[in-house]
C-alpha cells in the first residue's frame, strides 16, 4: 500500500471516529427533568420506577383504562413525569417507558412487557415526537392490544397506515412548535383513522410536552408549561 493511501486511511478513520464518537455523547446526554418533585409520591398519586418504566398509579386503585407513554427522542423518561402525575391526579394510570439510549425507536414495542405485567386493565399508548412516531407504529403492529392512540407533537410514519383502527385517536399540536416537520404533519392525516380528533394548544411550543427545558429548534412558548400540560390533560380526560 502507497504511503498517500494509509494517510487517507487513517485520515477516515479519524473522521468515522469523532462521527461515531460525537453520536454517541448526543445519544448519552438526554434532555432531562427540571423538577425532580414530580418523580415524588404524594397522598394523591403513587410513584414507582424500575429499569424498565415509570408508573404514576392513583392512590386509590381504580378500573380506569391506563396510559403507556413513549418519550420523544433523546429525551429521558422522567422528563414527562409532570404530565404523568397530573393524569394520575385524574385518575388515570400512566406509565412512561424507558427506552435503550433514550429512542423509543430502538424499542417500538416496549408496550408489550407493561401490557402484561398490567393485564388487568385496558391501555391506551400514547408518545411525544419520535415517541409518538412509534407509538403509531405499535398501533399498527397491534391494533388488539390497545383501545386508543395519543399523539403528541407526532404523526405515524409513511408505513404506518392506522385508516382501519377503530379505538379512539386524538393529536395535541401546539401552535408554536418550530421542531415539527408542517407539511408531514399534515399529509400523515390521511393515515389516521377518521374518528380522529385534534386539540390545538394556542400559545404552546413543541418542548413544553415535557419538562425538559427549550429542545433545540424549538420557539420559545407564549403560556407557561404549567398550562400547556394542563391542556393536555383536559383534552385526555375529555376523551377517553
Amino acid at each position: 500500500m502507497k504511503k498517500w493511501q494509509k494517510t487517507s486511511l487513517v485520515t477516515l478513520g479519524i473522521v468515522v471516529g469523532v462521527a461515531a464518537a460525537a453520536c454517541l455523547f448526543l445519544i448519552a446526554t438526554p434532555y432531562k427533568l427540571i423538577n425532580e418533585e414530580s418523580m415524588e409520591s404524594t397522598e394523591d398519586v403513587m410513584v414507582k420506577e424500575n429499569s424498565g418504566w415509570i408508573s404514576f398509579f392513583p392512590a386509590k386503585e381504580n378500573g380506569e383504562a391506563g396510559i403507556i407513554f413513549y418519550p420523544g427522542g433523546r429525551v429521558e423518561a422522567a422528563a414527562y413525569a409532570p404530565l404523568g402525575k397530573m393524569l394520575a391526579e385524574e385518575g388515570v394510570p400512566f406509565i412512561i417507558a424507558k427506552m435503550p439510549l433514550h429512542l423509543a425507536v430502538l424499542n417500538s414495542d416496549k408496550a408489550d412487557k407493561i401490557i402484561a405485567k398490567y393485564d388487568d386493565r385496558e391501555w391506551v399508548i400514547a408518545g411525544h415526537s419520535l415517541g409518538g412516531a412509534m407509538a403509531a407504529k405499535y398501533v399498527k403492529n397491534n391494533p388488539d392490544k390497545v383501545t386508543g392512540l395519543i399523539l403528541m407533537a407526532a404523526y405515524p410514519s409513511e408505513d404506518d397506515d392506522l385508516t382501519s383502527f377503530k379505538g379512539d385517536v386524538i393529536t395535541f399540536e401546539a401552535q408554536l412548535d418550530g421542531v415539527i416537520d408542517e407539511e408531514k404533519l399534515t399529509k400523515a392525516d390521511s393515515r389516521l383513522p377518521s374518528q380522529m380528533y385534534t386539540f390545538i394548544i394556542q400559545g404552546g411550543n413543541h418542548s413544553q410536552f415535557g419538562d425538559y427545558g427549550l429542545q433545540k429548534g424549538d420557539n420559545e412558548a407564549s403560556i407557561p408549561k404549567e398550562e400547556q400540560w394542563e391542556r393536555i390533560v383536559q383534552g385526555i380526560v375529555r376523551s377517553f
